[in-house]
């Protein structure tokens, strides 16, 4: 997988109105994700992933302990320099075309650790990475 296939699928997915708007938009929330996931996880995510992407995952602290109200609070701050309203559409965007772009076991593995974590609201109900009926 490419970076610009990526970002052009964060960016239809979440509605943005540029690419540099879909690369804020992942570097928000990749970091923001990454520091809530543990380092091996995060390690084994960036390994999947374009360099200039997956590295988002494994720049910051790990393991950090914060909910799903903050984690949306950490990107609306980090993407303050583009054309995001709402983190929530974004954060759904960018996790379900990181499921959609990691092996099916690393798939699963996150989803379950979002579970874990009741970061559900992350993972997207249609489009790339959607939730899947049990």
């Amino acid at each position: 997988m490419e970076r610009h296939d990526f970002y052009g699928s964060v960016q239809h997915e979440a509605s943005l109105a540029s690419q540099t708007d879909a690369e804020v938009a992942t570097q928000a929330v990749l970091s923001a994700l990454g520091e809530r996931l543990d380092e091996t996880r995060s390690q084994r995510l960036d390994g999947m992933l374009p360099r200039e992407i997956g590295d988002h995952l494994t720049d910051g602290a790990s393991d950090r302990r914060f909910d799903y109200a903050e984690f949306c609070s950490r990107i609306d701050e980090r993407s303050e320099h583009a054309d995001i309203d709402d983190p929530e559409p974004v954060a759904r965007a960018v996790v379900g075309t990181l499921l959609e772009h990691v092996d099916d076991d690393e798939s699963e593995a996150l989803r379950e650790r979002l579970a874990e974590l009741e970061f559900e609201d992350a993972i997207p109900e249609s489009g790339p990475g959607a939730k899947r009926s049990n």
